[in-house]
């Protein structure tokens, strides 16, 4: 059985119960709202930013983005 990604809607609404939103992490990741929203939506698989919000959600970037067979 395949692992599907975390929508982004998913990824925001997981975002938001924790009190962030991802203009904080583009702050944090010092890049553009744009690119948070890219990487949300599976776009730069190799973008650091993956571990950015991987770290906020307190999980590992394969289980946000699995990777594909």
């Amino acid at each position: 059985m395949t692992k599907t990604s975390m929508t982004k809607d998913e990824i925001k609404k997981d975002l938001r119960a924790i009190g962030l939103r991802p203009i904080d992490l583009a702050i944090k990741a010092e890049v553009s709202r744009s690119m948070v929203s890219h990487v949300m939506a599976g776009r730069y698989p190799g973008s650091p930013v993956r571990g950015v919000i991987a770290d906020a959600l307190k999980k590992e970037p394969s289980d946000i983005w699995p990777p594909k067979c």
